[in-house]
């Protein structure tokens, strides 16, 4: 629902105001006449008194009409009164302001603004009819004469506008006219143009007539609700929204309160700086404050801003009540439609959804009625005639698989009219200048179906559509109506299948209308089929911005995006963005795997994508699309699984063939040979009513039970029969006996089992649908890469046959023959090819490949000469390439060198410059170099061509061997060279010459001499670090035998490099002496071998020399290489014997050392055996020692366990003597004066007070120290007892230690045995 709201309602009268509203500052009457009653007591017609007489008297001015004679002019008679008419009668009867007013105001109710203002502003002008008048009415009329004004610009530019478009409202900015640069305007004429621009100059003129208006009106009275309302009305048509909030909200409200014209401009400046909350309350105040004044104009305002709020239900109920109270009110009844027209989806039942349909147009059509220059309406009516099938009269007649219908309508039918023929069949009339006129007409896809007459037609009525939409764009300036407008003309062209012109409007639209997504995105379409991608995606990009969440757009987008190959990632966002939003759509899946198989590397995802989609489809209960189906095929092929693609391939061939119906022969051809059983597809065993039954002398012979005759017989020698029970086998031959009955001899036993029917192997005729072609050459080329090649050529054949036009079969057929080895069959069918299409460049394309791998130079050049003249487009950047190839290969022309060189160059840059990102061309242009010797330059355009192709072009790789080869830098030629054979290997393709054991081959060759030259390189060290030489020899004579299996002929300079390689490596071999570099007898051996074995080979090829045979060696240099190799092997001879006598000096050399080292190896056994027993005596003796020592610290310690028992004992015994006689020891430990057991004893009985005197007590220190002294030798000498440090070695050489030990130890036991004795006294 478009447009814009209205503005304010027209005040011309002091109705619409308060009753102090039309009182100024000045009421004098100023010689005024003061008849003020206007309208009759009803306040519909106008009054006009007379004061004239019949007679054409004057009457006194003071009479003032005595008699009370009066004009009365109802609203109806409006209509037909001239308003020169009317000015001069209230001229005449010098009719008061106020009559002025009101007559003005009745034609603006009658929607004559023009006429309105006419009137009112005779009057503003007219001195005399101003000068009788008071300020109040002289106020009223100018104010009213610049609302007048404004009434009439805003009608001009106001056409078109949406719903709430009122009388006085705003209508936006002035009239624009289509851009300068356009080429033709809309409306067909430059006149619409200038008609524009003076509606412009109008408007404007009008505006400013109202602001001279009501700037006189201030002149008379500034405090004036009616100029102040007048003057909001102007700014607010100018889209000065705060100077009109001004005059509605702090002038006239301050002053006179909420009246209804500053209600509604209030309203109307709220609803356009989009506060539709506010304007809502505001048009809502209006209607309940002058339920009746409000009339129609603020229902509409209401309604409008209820939509804007989403408030449905409200904006209907407020349409329907301004209908009811203006049923002419244009804007309400488009409200009404519109708003129905949006609900028609939620309608369920059919028959309701047709009823409403039909009332939402009869609306749109009353509405067009009433006004048929509403923009917006007639962009309605054009949308509503885009959709509609108009039935065409007349039946017509439709035969299956023509492109011709007959009919008596085709008068009525021109080129590019989109028609429905039946109910399902939608097509375009195409151009066509040989058909009976009136009696037939063509379209562009042939009938599909059954023929069939009496068929009914219908067709889009787009001329009307085109009129609509041209009408609504002249009829307004409002930009967003007329992009709508645009965009309906784009879409009729773009329906018609003229991109061009689809193109130029939908841009017009955009511009426009920048937020109109429906005209971007066909702006979009109409781009991309003009392979303007870059465009396109921008647009879809702008689109998005404004409708994030638009399925289609993102889909596109994200198509091009992997299209374009800058960001992937993205792309699939966008897709994936798609398919979230709407899952269940097919459509978008099968959009993301038409994505996906842009790039080989995304084959199985994509094809998981279309499984994903056909899913989908079957759970919809939708048809799978055959070219689906097909793509499914191809992906498998692709991928290598070719019993998928055979089964993709056999659904789109049964879907075409059930969508085609089951039809007849195609007439005058012939029964189609497929037997293959890998082709069962395209055959059947169709029926016979031949009964057979098996002979009883031979199993192979069955007789017909029926009768019948030989030569109409419908079984032939060599046709495949079934019989009943599943016997399958192949007719012989068949004959008639004697008694009239037929045999039939069949290539298998048969089993003798009665009577069985016979049913014979018949195509089935899906060959013979045209739809069915391209996926049957498909299902051929399957088979093809699956490498059942019999029964792809049986399917080439038969569609060939079929088909004689169709050139594919023909050159598949070629490649197979060629493949094959078969060249003259490949000649043949490139023949036939050729005569089938003559120009055609794929065929000529062949034709000049298959010369250029038979080295045919002229001819080859000739045939691409002749697709130059062509100037196709799709081969002309190949045959250009091809003939650069062609100079280059023939650079060997006795003087033509340079002159190839030049043309070769020439070709390439002529190709680069139309295309500077042709890979081939610049490998081209690189090799060219290279032949110049510009080996860096050269060796740049190669690693760039690498970059650029991913290594796609093999031939670089090639080109760089070469450079890195010329430049001596052997290991990067032979990765080159490597790499090269890899990656041809793996694709299996035909690179350098005829075949690809050929190209092999020749690779090989390059591999050995980069191990030749190499070796040779490294020779030149004459020292030991030319060892690595004889190893790269062999590697070289390695791969040149390599290069002679592959090659399948006799190549005479393959043998003589092998030959050569061989004389190097020998007399590498030979030179190792002279280098300091060891080597064997059998490498000798091997170099005398390799010697003997190449003399005869050259021996031979100077045999051939002599006998003419074509031998390209010079003479010399067999003999040279002859006499050399003589040499050689004389002098290999003599190396061999030195070398053999060397080694057997050194073998008994190695006999002797081995001997003393088996005799050294024996004596150094024996002393290692003496170590070990020695070693094991020790341990031995190291562990009785330790076990001696250990039995001697248990003893030790037994015995001070004992002893500490007795002391306990005899302490004990002591105390229960009691205490010791006077003039006794007051301490035990005074008993002892010795200081051997002191430490002991106060260890053992350690009984002493605290209470002891203080000169005891260094006694007790003197003792305590000496105690410690004796104890940590007692320690000491414990430890080395427990743990055996000491060893036999430590005691001899340590004697006197050991002495002075023992005699402490034997001190310190006499002591304590004194000690014992001494207790044992006590």
């Amino acid at each position: 629902m478009s447009g814009e709201v209205g503005g304010i309602a027209t005040v011309t009268s002091e109705e619409e105001l308060p009753p102090n509203a039309t009182t100024g500052g000045d009421t004098s009457n100023n010689g005024g006449n003061n008849n003020s009653s206007n309208y009759n007591n009803n306040g519909k017609s106008l009054v006009i008194p007379i004061t004239t007489s019949t007679n054409g008297n004057n009457y006194n001015k003071d009479n003032n009409n005595k008699d009370g004679s009066y004009i009365e002019i109802f609203p109806e008679e409006m209509s037909s009164i001239r308003p020169t008419t009317l000015t001069k009668v209230l001229r005449d009867e010098q009719a008061p302001l106020t009559a002025w007013c009101d007559a003005s105001l009745l034609y603006m109710k009658a929607k004559r603004e023009k006429e309105g203002c006419e009137l009112i502003n005779a009057a503003a002008d007219s001195e005399d009819v101003m000068s009788g008048s008071n300020n109040q009415d002289r106020l009223r009329v100018l104010s009213s004469a610049g609302i007048a004004a404004l009434a009439q610009a805003n009608k001009q530019t106001e056409q078109g506008i949406g719903a709430a478009g009122v009388a006085g409202g705003v209508g936006g900015a002035g009239a624009l006219a289509l851009d300068d640069n356009d080429d033709d305007d809309v409306g067909g004429t430059d006149a619409i143009s200038k008609s524009n621009e003076v509606n412009e100059k109008e408007v404007e003129d009008l505006r400013a007539m109202a602001d001279a208006r009501f700037t006189k009106a201030d002149n008379i009275n500034q405090i004036n609700p009616m100029t102040w309302i007048g003057r909001g009305m102007l700014n607010l048509a100018n889209n000065k929204f705060d100077q009109a909030r001004f005059y509605f909200e702090n002038l006239t409200f301050g002053k006179y309160g909420e009246i209804l014209p500053a209600l509604i401009g209030m309203a109307a400046v709220k609803y356009l700086e989009k506060d539709f909350t506010g304007a809502q309350e505001l048009y809502g105040r209006a209607m309940t404050k002058f339920p009746v004044q409000s009339g129609a104009a603020a229902r509409v305002g209401f309604g409008m801003a209820s939509y804007k709020l989403g408030q449905i239900d409200r904006a209907k109920a407020a349409f329907r009540r301004a209908h009811e109270i203006d049923p002419e009110n244009v804007d309400a009844l488009v409200g009404i439609a519109v708003l129905e027209m949006a609900s028609l989806d939620e309608v369920l039942d059919a028959r309701e959804h047709r009823a409403k349909a039909e009332n939402v147009m009869k609306m749109i059509s009353m509405a067009n009625l009433v006004d048929h220059t509403n923009a917006m309406v007639q962009n309605h009516l054009a949308n509503h005639y885009f959709w509609k099938w108009t039935p065409v009269p007349g039946m017509a007649t439709a035969e299956r698989g023509s492109n011709v219908i007959k009919g008596s309508m085709a008068s009525s039918l021109e080129p590019g009219d989109r028609i429905r023929i039946g109910r399902e069949f939608e097509t375009l009339v195409d151009e066509s200048d040989d058909m009976d006129e009136g009696n037939s007409f063509k379209i562009k896809d042939s009938w599909k179906f059954e023929s069939a007459d009496g068929q009914k037609i219908w067709k889009k009525d787009y001329d009307r559509v085109v009129s609509l939409a041209k009408g609504a764009y002249n009829s307004t300036n409002i930009p967003e109506v007329r992009a709508e407008s645009l965009y309906m003309l784009a879409r009729v062209y773009h329906a018609r299948g003229d991109m061009a012109q689809a193109n130029k409007y939908y841009e017009k639209a955009c511009k426009h209308a920048p937020e109109l997504s429906p005209a971007r995105f066909g702006l979009a379409q109409t781009l991309i089929w003009d392979e303007v991608y870059e465009e396109a995606a921008a647009h879809l990009r702008l689109l998005l911005g404004t409708c994030s969440n638009a399925t289609d757009a993102l889909a596109a987008l994200g198509l091009l995006e992997v299209r374009s190959g800058k960001d992937r990632r993205e792309a699939f966002v966008y897709l994936k963005k798609a398919i979230d939003l709407d899952p269940f759509n097919a459509d978008l899946v099968l959009i993301e795997a038409l994505a996906l198989q842009q790039h080989e590397s995304d084959y199985p995802q994509a094809l998981d994508r279309y499984r994903k989609a056909v899913s989908l489809l079957e759970s919809q209960s939708k048809p799978v699309p055959v070219d689906v189906l097909t793509n499914m095929g191809v992906l498998c092929h692709e991928t290598k699984q070719y019993d998928a693609a055979l089964e993709m391939y056999a659904k789109a061939l049964n879907a075409v063939d059930a969508d085609a119906g089951n039809t007849d022969s195609i007439s005058g051809q012939k029964e189609v040979p497929l037997k293959h059983k890998d082709n069962s597809l395209f055959w059947d065993y169709s029926k016979t009513d031949v009964v057979v039954k098996v002979s009883d002398d031979d199993e192979r012979k069955l007789i017909v039970s029926s009768e019948a005759d030989v030569e109409s017989f419908e079984i032939k020698s060599g046709d495949d029969i079934s019989l009943e029970g599943g016997v399958e086998t192949t007719v012989s031959s068949i004959t008639k006996a004697d008694d009239g009955s037929i045999h039939i001899t069949v290539t298998d036993d048969v089993e003798k089992t009665g009577e069985k029917s016979l049913s014979v192997k018949r195509s089935n005729r899906k060959l013979q649908n045209l739809s069915s072609i391209s996926i049957a050459f498909n299902f051929a080329r399957a088979h093809e890469s699956a490498g059942r090649v019999i029964p792809a050529v049986e399917l080439h054949k038969a569609i060939v046959k079929l088909h004689p036009s169709y050139v594919n079969s023909y050159l598949r057929l070629a490649c197979i023959a060629r493949d094959c080895g078969s060249l003259k069959e490949c000649a043949e069918w490139l023949k036939s090819a050729v005569a089938v299409a003559p120009g055609n460049p794929e065929v000529l394309t062949l034709v000049g490949n298959l010369h250029l791998s038979l080295c045919d130079w002229a001819p080859a050049q000739k045939v691409f000469d002749q697709l130059l003249t062509q100037k196709n487009q799709q081969v002309e950047a190949y045959s250009m390439l091809s003939m650069g190839n062609i100079y280059f290969n023939n650079l060997n022309t006795a003087g033509k060198y340079n002159k190839h060189l030049q043309y070769a160059a020439d070709f390439y840059r002529r190709i680069l410059q139309k295309d500077n990102a042709n890979a081939y061309a610049a490998n081209g242009l690189g090799t060219v170099l290279a032949e110049k010797g510009k080996l860096l330059e050269a060796k740049e355009v190669f690693n760039r061509v690498r970059e650029v192709s991913g290594d796609t072009i093999a031939d670089a790789l090639l080109n760089l061997g070469h450079i890195y080869l010329a430049q001596k830098k052997h290991p990067e030629a032979l990765q080159m060279y490597l790499s090269y054979m890899t990656r041809t290997q793996s694709s299996g393709a035909q690179i350098t010459s005829k075949s690809q054991e050929d190209d092999e081959a020749e690779v090989l060759q390059y591999i050995a001499f980069a191990h030749f030259d190499w070796a040779r390189q490294t020779e030149l060290f004459n020292d030991a670090k030319a060892a690595p030489a004889d190893e790269r020899y062999k590697k070289c004579i390695e791969y040149l035998e390599m290069a002679m299996k592959k090659s399948k002929r006799e190549n005479i300079l393959l043998r003589f490099n092998w030959c050569m390689a061989k004389l190097q490596a020998a007399n590498c071999v030979l030179q190792k002496v002279n280098r300091n570099i060891r080597r064997t007898a059998q490498e000798v051996k091997d170099a005398l071998n390799g010697l003997e074995e190449c003399l005869p080979v050259i021996q031979t090829m100077i045999q051939w020399k002599q006998d003419k045979r074509k031998v390209p060696i010079q003479s010399s240099m067999l003999t040279d290489f002859v006499s050399q190799c003589k040499h050689n092997i004389d002098s290999a001879k003599g190396h061999l014997a030195e070398e053999l006598r060397k080694e057997t000096d050194a073998k008994a050399l190695r006999d002797i050392q081995q001997l003393n080292a088996e005799a050294t190896k024996k004596s150094n056994e024996m002393k290692a055996n003496m170590d070990k027993e020695r070693e094991a005596q020790e341990e031995q003796d190291r562990e009785k020692r330790a076990k001696a020592k250990m039995a001697h610290v248990g003893s030790l310690t037994e015995g001070w366990k004992t002893a500490e028992i007795a002391k306990k004992e005899k302490a004990a015994a002591k105390k229960k003597k009691g205490d010791a006689p006077p003039g006794g020891v007051d301490d035990e430990g005074g008993i002892f004066d010795t200081d051997v057991a002191a430490a002991d004893t106060s260890a053992l009985f350690d009984d002493s007070d605290e209470e002891d005197d203080d000169d005891e007590d260094g006694n007790d220190d003197a003792k305590k120290t000496t105690t410690e002294a004796v104890s940590a030798q007692g320690e000491q000498a414990t430890q080395k007892d427990l743990f055996g440090d000491s060893s036999d070695e430590e005691e001899e050489e340590n004697p006197k230690k050991r002495s002075i030990d023992e005699v402490d130890d034997s001190e310190q036991a006499a002591k304590r045995t004194k000690v014992d004795d001494e207790e044992e006294q006590d």
